[in-house]
């Protein structure tokens, strides 16, 4: 049990390191580029977006995981195979879009995706060159070297788009930052992993592999097509603006979402993958992941959306504040987003991605239904419709884990009564707080309140977790 604590410790500093170095970079990176080039030029983007997700989890998604779970008995023939038909499919995919970059402007009714698409499309090809590489180091717990690999990719591909920004070339600048970064973050890893495929491909080792990878790579088609729908419809039925607007909305919930939830899962899956055989700690330690989860994502969202046309304002300035509410929405949404990543990824932990194709699979009348509701009224209309579906999501993703470890939604929610309280207080409290003179100073004031009166209040509730997250830190 020391040797997986020092382990995920290990990884849990390495991947936030990741997140706060990489992420927040990009983030600050794609700001900068937004006040230059605007709403359209981030529009044109985002309407690809769903798009190079879609590829990526057919290409990178399924195998990759199939990899980590039998990271135990994986063979030098498994991971050959898996780069072999990964830059097939890769290829594949890359042609297929190339050919329909006609089509998928027509579908927007803006011509210029034609060019964009078919150079941004690029990086499904370098993508698929990746995916055995980051499966080994996972299956290594080196989350270290992926750290310093993003690092380099995000500060050199940030550097060129400044530069191409700075010098006119609007919506370009994106494409280049997006393409230049994945070909650099594949060199880098490569460099590290030190890995070249040795063996040829092999039938038996692709049909094993693809029994399990086959269902997460279409539960990952399904799950990115339902989450992505959204922008598409947008940018079909509505400006370029307003997937730009919609798209940084997405961008700034999901920095601090995935913040949290890529950080635990990232680290969590192998770990939970080889406890699969040992019930009661497996179960254990599923619980004290909803607890700090819930702990320190609820804050953190929950605060954002109150301090959130601060941040608009400050960052991005006033041509951006259709933005707010739209953030306010997606914050709200994003709450039970890491506690659902964690549900779906103990079905893969212990091998059940067949419960994580029928859990994905029976969303999607809801996600119809929500988007038939919002749709008709606009961006803000759509945000809410997803904070919505998140909600009823939960339920569904907590029932399979609920049914085999007797922790479902019901004890889930339990366990999080009192951070839900404590936030719902902390943001009205941040409500009444205003100083005319200074957005910035009302940001800090914001922040400071809002930190105290979540703090105050789980000790006054005597949250027995948060009290001996407390004791701990003052020990050391």
């Amino acid at each position: 049990m020391k040797l997986i604590k020092k382990k995920l410790l290990n990884g849990f500093v390495w991947t936030l390191v990741d997140k706060i170095i990489n992420q927040l970079g990009y983030l600050v990176i794609t700001i900068f580029l937004a006040r230059h080039i605007g709403p359209e030029s981030f529009g044109f983007i985002g309407m690809l977006t769903i798009f190079i997700l879609l590829t990526e989890s057919i290409v990178n998604n399924g195998f990759s995981q199939a990899l980590v779970q039998r990271s135990q008995k994986v063979t030098e023939q498994d991971c050959s195979t898996v780069f072999y038909i990964n830059i097939i499919w890769g290829a594949i995919i890359y042609l297929l879009l190339y050919l329909s970059a006609p089509s998928i402007a027509s579908f927007y009714q803006e011509p210029l995706l034609i060019d964009i698409s078919r150079i941004l499309f690029l990086v499904v090809i370098i993508n698929s060159l990746t995916v055995v590489v980051r499966a080994k180091l996972i299956i290594d717990l080196d989350f270290k070297s992926q750290t310093i690999a993003s690092t380099i990719a995000t500060i050199l591909s940030g550097a060129l788009g400044i530069g191409l920004v700075l010098n006119g070339y609007e919506y370009w600048s994106l494409v280049w930052m997006i393409l230049i970064k994945s070909i650099i973050q594949s060199i880098v890893l490569w460099c590290f992993c030190k890995w070249v495929p040795r063996e040829s491909f092999n039938k038996q080792s692709f049909r094993s592999l693809f029994r399990f990878g086959s269902n997460l790579m279409l539960a990952g088609f399904v799950a990115t097509l339902v989450n992505n729908l959204y922008i598409a419809l947008i940018g079909r039925y509505y400006s370029a603006s307003q997937v730009g607007y919609f798209t940084q909305a997405t961008n700034l919930s999901n920095y601090l979402m995935e913040f949290i939830t890529s950080t635990l899962q990232g680290v969590t899956y192998p770990i939970m993958a080889s406890l699969k055989e040992d019930r009661e700690q497996f179960v254990k330690v599923y619980k004290q992941l909803i607890s700090i989860t819930m702990l320190v994502s609820l804050p953190m969202l929950i605060g954002f959306a109150a301090v959130s046309r601060e941040v608009v304002l400050i960052t991005l300035g006033e041509e951006w504040l259709p933005v707010v509410p739209v953030l306010i929405a997606l914050c709200l949404a994003r709450t039970v987003t890491p506690i659902n990543a964690i549900n779906m990824s103990i079905l893969n932990a212990i091998g059940r991605s067949d419960l994580f194709l029928k859990v994905d699979l029976s969303k999607l009348p809801i996600i119809a239904f929500s988007l038939y509701f919002g749709l008709p009224y606009g961006i803000e209309g759509i945000a809410w419709a997803i904070a919505a579906t998140s909600f009823l999501s939960f339920f569904i993703n907590a029932y399979f884990p609920g049914k085999m470890f007797g922790f479902g939604s019901i004890p889930q929610l339990k366990i999080a009564y009192k951070y839900m309280i404590a936030v719902a207080m902390m943001y009205f409290v941040i409500g009444q707080f205003s100083i005319d003179d200074s957005l910035l100073m009302t940001l800090f004031v914001k922040m400071g309140i809002g930190v105290i009166v979540y703090i105050s209040i789980l000790f006054l509730l005597c949250d027995k977790f948060f009290l001996n997250g407390v004791a701990w830190i003052l020990k050391k």
